[in-house]
């Protein structure tokens, strides 16, 4: 366990931040390993990935909730100094998780294909999206647990067993991807399973190691409902953000494929895989804040929280704003490699040259999300990042359709808003009542 109450600041938010960057990297990797296998099959695949993989981000957003809710109160826990509560916290997290797994993984079968038929996409890529969802509706249990137990080990400020899990998971994604895609012939219900075992395979080693160091305990099947509630009270309104940004991105795809067809709807895929770098590093700077805003507080020292979250907030800013320069800069350097033909790569250098400057501006909104769910304070997920989300799809049709701006006036839609919200996320931590959360 690392306690991040003492000591100086950027080793203690580095000390979390790099490997749970570098955690939430492998699962862009893993994601990025489907896309590349998945793009050889053509636009139409490519395209149907890109729908799934926005409706995927709803399903690992309620994953969230419990990860989130852990994190905050088991770092709490332990900055007040009480491993019974902590190890009691992180336990009924966990079923917790499973329960909601098995609600949300059925009702989600159930209204997929719902959701699959208002995409417009060709009846070919309709079908590679419903059958990259309904496997990982399939798989939901072992997703929520997954995160259920990464919350237990970043609430401890321990993100490095986490990363060598994952990084055995990635491999065998790796492996198993050609196999199931081509050899196999699975297509993309083959991607998605890979997935589905990466995903599995790091909760049970993740779990596994939590149980052998004492964090988690089995006590019976019941569940302190309680905890429970206090869980979904924190970890919901960053969740319901995710579903949301999830869910405006459905449309956000459905207005790209209005205006570019296939071509410009695998480029955005490829943009967001891409621009996942700096979202996934500030994701793991994020639970560096989490943790340490988490445990400071606990400890009764909020000078510290609040240095320390601006601490991972520079960082973070800093990562992503460097790569975004080297987007807008060099997008040529790997674009042709990684689309499926030319088309695509024209929309997918048009798509880094409009939002490449929103990068930091993203970093800075994600990490004090972050900070904000360690102390327990979800309001802003609810009254800025919400709506301003919301706003992304007016804002699209307006530029893309009034204003004629086609497949540019979408992203850069998503540019304004990102730099919106940014901004706002800084000016709400700055007034400082978050130091009033509950946890």
């Amino acid at each position: 366990m690392t306690r991040l109450t003492e000591g100086p600041l950027l080793k203690s938010v580095l000390r979390v931040g790099v490997p749970a960057s570098c955690f939430q990297l492998l699962i862009f990797a893993n994601n990025v390993i489907d896309f590349l296998w998945v793009k050889t099959l053509g636009n139409e695949a490519a395209s149907g990935l890109t729908a799934g993989w926005t409706a995927f981000w709803m399903l690992a957003s309620l994953g969230q909730i419990f990860s989130t809710g852990v994190t905050a109160i088991v770092a709490r826990r332990v900055g007040e100094q009480k491993p019974g509560a902590a190890v009691h916290a992180a336990t009924h997290g966990v079923k917790a998780a499973l329960l909601g797994a098995l609600v949300v993984g059925t009702l989600g079968w159930l209204f997929i294909p719902s959701l699959v038929q208002g995409n417009r996409l060709s009846p070919q890529a309709s079908q590679y999206t419903l059958d990259y969802l309904q496997t990982l509706c399939a798989g939901a249990p072992l997703l929520f647990l997954f995160y259920a137990f990464e919350g237990t080990f970043k609430g401890r400020g321990d993100m490095r067993r986490p990363f060598r899990a994952l990084l055995a998971a990635v491999v065998i994604n790796m492996a198993l991807d050609p196999i199931l895609i081509h050899v196999a012939g699975l297509k993309v219900f083959g991607a998605a399973l890979a997935t589905v075992t990466a995903f599995g395979v790091t909760g049970l080693l993740l779990g596994t190691a939590a149980v052998r160091r004492a964090w988690l305990r089995w006590d019976g099947p019941a569940v302190d409902v309680r905890l429970f509630g206090r869980l979904l009270r924190i970890g919901t309104p960053i969740s319901m953000h995710g579903i949301v940004f999830s869910a405006v991105y459905i449309f956000i795809v459905r207005e790209v494929n209005r205006a570019g067809g296939d071509a410009a709807t695998a480029a955005l895929g490829l943009g967001l895989r891409i621009e996942g770098f700096a979202y996934m590093t500030s994701v793991g700077f994020a639970s560096a804040a989490a943790a340490v805003v988490g445990q400071s507080l606990g400890a009764g020292t909020p000078g510290r929280a609040h240095a320390g979250a601006w601490t991972a907030v520079r960082v973070g800013a800093w990562l992503a704003g460097a790569w975004g320069l080297i987007c807008f800069l060099l997008p040529e350097a790997w674009i042709a490699y990684l689309t499926p033909g030319p088309q695509a790569a024209r929309y997918a250098v048009l798509y880094f040259e409009i939002t490449a400057v929103s990068f930091a501006f993203t970093a800075v909104e994600i990490v004090l999300e972050g900070a904000f769910s360690g102390a327990g304070d979800t309001r802003p997920a609810i009254f800025l990042a919400i709506p301003l989300t919301v706003a992304r799809i007016p804002v699209a049709i307006l530029a893309a359709r009034w204003l004629g701006w086609g497949v540019a006036g979408v992203f850069w839609a998503l540019t304004w808003t990102s730099v919106v919200r940014g901004l706002l996320f800084a000016f709400w931590f700055a007034r400082g009542r978050w130091v009033f959360g509950k946890a």
